[in-house]
């Protein structure tokens, strides 16, 4: 026996080496042998295509694999892989249960499976229905599943691969540039933005509907969007689409109209329908129908009398009286007076005086 181990051991230690494996080799052996699988896996589905399917089952796009196909039970919609090789069966097969279970329990987790797939049917029916008004995103197109006639399925227009399940996002053309993909970025990008901003001003309108309106405002639907809200002025029957935030305001006294100032756009005046006079502070009674002269030397005391119950709250170092009308040509810096209007002077700053803009 000893020697025996010696002869192996000597004819070991004479036998060279094994070469080295080499890596891309093993590599190409492996791709090969993965590539032939693919062939026959290939070959085999092919074959499938042709062979009658047993009653009962239909072959459809799988949802989780786009391209593929599987095989559906068109009774209960359970799908397999492989193909099937018996008629499919009307019930949903129940989840295995342990042998000693007895058969109310069975049966009852049969119906809770039944309940279950009926309760998904009509989920993925309500939101088949409600895809149907939606807009698709740009490069889909809705078409008629080949494999389910009758039910629609989405395709891209670019490539012409098919999917069950709404796209939420537009579709890509392989053969655009790098700048076409990232224009195309940008507009999903906004595209999401918006969405975004429709759905926060659509949860700030629905928190807005459950809040009391202030006095003399009434909620009524846009004439000009339907289906959407904004709010009248039960007065004047004026709307604006923003909450408002005041009590509205009562009809003007007799002759007077709300107009926009000439000299400020974007802000209001009252104007005087007989006479076309105009100011800045609501009217309290009746439009006079012929103009009314004002003494300016008695606007001069008004306005003097006004400005001892005002507590200004800036550095006044005089006041000033105009002595004819002006009308400003610089708004942001001068405003319009009449011959007797009241204006203030302000300190501004060292060796500077600056005529305050409030006329009183």
């Amino acid at each position: 026996m000893a020697e025996r181990d010696d002869h192996l051991k000597a004819i070991s230690n004479n036998r060279g080496k094994a070469p080295a494996a080499d890596p891309e080799e093993i590599k190409k052996r492996n791709q090969a042998a993965l590539a032939k699988r693919k062939a026959m896996l290939a070959q085999m589905k092919e074959e499938e295509k042709s062979k009658p399917l047993p009653e009962g089952w239909r072959r459809v796009e799988s949802r989780s694999r786009p391209g593929e196909f599987v095989y559906e039970n068109i009774h209960t919609e359970e799908r397999i892989a492989w193909f099937p090789t018996e008629p499919a069966k009307e019930e949903a097969t129940p989840a295995l249960v342990a042998q000693n279970t007895d058969e109310d329990k069975k049966e009852a987790l049969k119906k809770k499976n039944l309940a279950a797939l009926e309760k998904r049917k009509q989920r993925l029916k309500a939101q088949r229905e409600a895809e149907k008004s939606l807009d698709l995103p740009d490069g889909w197109k809705r078409v008629e599943s080949r494999s389910r006639p009758g039910e629609v399925v989405y395709e891209n227009v670019f490539t012409g691969e098919r999917q069950a399940w709404f796209p939420d996002a537009p579709a890509v053309d392989p053969k655009a540039s790098e700048a076409d993909a990232k224009k195309q970025a940008l507009i999903e990008k906004n595209r999401k933005a918006l969405e975004a901003r429709k759905a926060k001003l659509a949860a700030k309108k629905s928190e807005e509907a459950s809040k009391p309106l202030p006095e003399g405002w009434r909620r009524v639907e846009s004439r000009s969007r339907p289906g959407e809200y904004v709010y009248e002025n039960i007065y004047t029957e004026e709307r604006i689409a923003w909450l408002p935030e005041e009590p509205a305001e009562p009809p003007l006294p007799e002759g007077w109209r709300k107009v926009e100032s000439r000299t400020y756009p974007g802000e209001y005046v009252y104007e005087n329908i007989y006479t076309m006079d105009r100011q800045a502070w609501r009217p309290e009674g009746p439009a006079p129908k012929e103009p009314v002269e004002e003494d300016p030397a008695k606007r001069t005391q008004d306005q003097l009398q006004q400005l001892k119950k005002a507590t200004p709250e800036v550095n006044i170092v005089c006041k000033a009286r105009a002595m004819y009308e002006y009308a400003a040509e610089n708004r942001e810096e001068e405003i319009d007076l009449l011959e007797g209007d009241v204006i203030l002077v302000e300190y501004k700053h060292s060796n500077i005086v600056t005529a305050v803009n409030h006329k009183h």
